[in-house]
């Protein structure tokens, strides 16, 4: 069976298997399948949609609120370090530890400080013996908790002497807590004091108050220095999240966005609230589910109006199908409506013949390399090229026996390659070996009387050709061009241009009368061509490579006659130029 009978059976088959089923049936499917489909996606891309919309606005909203949170810390830290390490504070400490001086000037100092200030401080000022020369805080403030933490931050700000300021936090139940920024009193190299500010935790409320949002400021310890909301705190004056980056709080979901500061000394976390929508969400599926089901009962009317109008189509393409399959092969669909079935049989129409022209080509091609088997066998080379390359050889054993040796080696591996039939393409540098063994012999033959020229690009060497290609139009060449002279000069020359191989062999002949060569170039590829050889050459050409590849003739303006090869090829990969097989 060949291959368009095998694929016209199949095309059958499948149209009649996909008929079992009513067209009705098979169109109300598809649309409930896809109405599925696109409910189902629609719900999924609402629901994304809105996903992402909240997410989005809720990153940009946390980085927003997180940096305003970040602005309003650093700017007090940092006010609050320059007053507690700035010379005139330590100068005024150092005249009150060595000299009994009175706190008068610390009491200016700190005033000063909380006047420029957000976020007002009280001061106490120690010796190293932890004893306290001045504090600020009123009576009711200053009591035995407070000096007992006091003594601590001493003794840890002893601890941590290469750290300009000791951070602390101080926290008392039902009180405020309060940042602790404390500092030695270094007299010649030596800790002899040491002042701690601590800034009133009220304040931060009233700078912060700004944000639309929540935020609360931890040390390293999660320990609370600044909370938007009382209920965040956890435990005693405890914020931790333990990894999470959505928290509840409150019986409410909150996103969390997190930055340390000051070499992770300090924590500030933003908190934007994220609800849950699930009344948007509800009422959004529940339209797309409506807006589905509308859809789905129009669409199901308009099937049964399409079905009732296809039916008689698919009935007359199934009967002309059943026709070619079972009467004429040659026979063509012919629907007479103004639908797309008419251009679903015109389609099948063009595959048949696409098929059938392929399988034509197939046929001739097949033929050719069978013709050119034969020729390969029986008459590759000329027998008066082999009686007189032989005769030439038996004389030159007696004159040049060295000579004739290398050239009888050369006659033979070139009758052995034009035989061996286990490959139809070589590389072109591979068929030039033997081709100059050929020319070689030709030279040997005729002497000063003939010569030869090779002009072949590298990238030509690479190219896949069929084997021995340029020989017989060498030959053809030697066959006219001595036929009016007694000196011959062929050039065989070669390059590849967009993707194209072109060869080429030019003899200084007498070339061709123009109307013959005219009717030769526009029959060379017709089955009743004078030239043969020729005419086998340039159809195998165009069936194995494809349009644009053959041959063409021209006669030379300086007399001679050149025939021009070409060869498409694909693209190129890193091996070299590849060619179709």
């Amino acid at each position: 069976m060949n291959v368009f009978e095998e694929r016209r059976k199949t095309m059958n088959q499948e149209i009649k298997s996909s008929s079992s089923m009513s067209l009705k049936e098979r169109l109300q499917r598809m649309v409930w399948y896809r109405l599925l489909f696109l409910v189902g996606t629609g719900i999924l891309l609402f629901a994304t949609g809105m996903y992402l919309t909240i997410e989005v606005s809720n990153r940009k909203n946390l980085e927003e609120n997180r940096k305003l949170f970040e602005s309003a810390f650093l700017q007090v830290y940092d006010s609050s370090k320059s007053f507690l390490t700035g010379n005139e504070l330590m100068e005024t400490c150092r005249r009150c530890l060595l000299y009994d001086a009175a706190p008068l000037n610390l009491r200016y100092l700190l005033y000063n400080q909380n006047a420029s200030s957000p976020v007002n401080a009280d001061l106490i000022l120690t010796d190293k013996g932890r004893n306290v020369i001045y504090n600020s805080f009123q009576n009711g403030e200053w009591n035995q908790y407070r000096k007992s933490f006091n003594r601590a931050v001493c003794d840890n700000t002893f601890a941590h002497a290469e750290k300009d300021v000791y951070l602390s936090v101080y926290y008392l139940s039902g009180m405020s807590s309060e940042l602790v920024l404390a500092t030695p009193v270094m007299i010649d190299g030596t800790p002899q004091g040491y002042v701690s500010l601590y800034l009133h935790g009220a304040d931060w409320g009233t700078l912060l108050s700004v944000s639309n949002f929540e935020g609360v400021i931890t040390d390293y310890a999660g320990r609370v220095i600044y909370s938007s909301r009382h209920s965040f705190i956890q435990d005693i004056n405890r914020f931790v999240l333990n990894g999470h980056w959505t928290v509840m709080l409150d019986e409410n979901r909150y996103e969390v966005s997190a930055r340390s500061l000051l070499d992770g000394q300090v924590v500030v976390y933003s908190l934007v609230y994220d609800p849950p929508n699930r009344s948007l969400f509800l009422i959004g599926t529940l339209l797309i589910l409506l807006s589905g089901a509308f859809w789905f009962l129009i669409a199901r009317s308009m099937t049964a109006v399409m079905a009732a109008e296809n039916a008689a189509s698919v009935k007359t393409l199934i009967s002309e199908m059943d026709i070619i399959e079972n009467q004429d092969p040659l026979y063509r669909v012919s629907l007479d409506t103004d639908e797309e079935f008419a251009r679903v049989g015109s389609k099948i129409n063009h595959m048949l013949d696409s098929i059938q022209e392929l399988h034509r080509q197939n046929t001739e091609l097949i033929q050719l390399k069978q013709a050119a088997e034969i020729n390969q066998l029986t008459a590759q080379f000329n027998p008066h090229f082999l009686y007189n390359t032989l005769e030439s050889l038996r004389s030159g054993m007696l004159l040049e026996p060295q000579k004739a040796d290398r050239l009888i080696l050369s006659l033979t591996r070139i009758l052995r390659y034009s035989i061996d039939d286990h490959k139809e393409e070589v590389l072109l540098s591979e068929d030039l070996t033997y081709l100059n063994g050929y020319l070689e012999i030709l030279k040997y033959r005729f002497g000063e009387r003939f010569q030869y020229e090779l002009f072949l690009e590298d990238e030509c060497l690479n190219c896949l050709v069929p084997k021995l290609l340029l020989q017989p139009i060498i030959e053809n060449s030697i066959k006219y061009g001595f036929q009016n002279q007694m000196e011959l000069h062929v050039w065989v020359d070669g390059y590849v241009q967009d993707q194209v191989l072109n060869l080429s062999v030019t003899d200084d002949g007498a070339g061709m009368a123009e109307q013959d060569l005219e009717q030769l170039n526009a029959t060379i590829l017709q089955s009743d061509s004078a030239h043969k050889g020729l005419r086998s050459i340039a159809r195998r050409l165009f069936l194995q490579y494809g349009e644009g590849s053959g041959i063409a003739l021209r006669n030379i303006k300086t007399d001679g006659l050149q025939v021009m090869v070409r060869i498409v090829c694909p693209k190129e990969d890193e091996d070299g130029w590849k060619q179709m097989k």
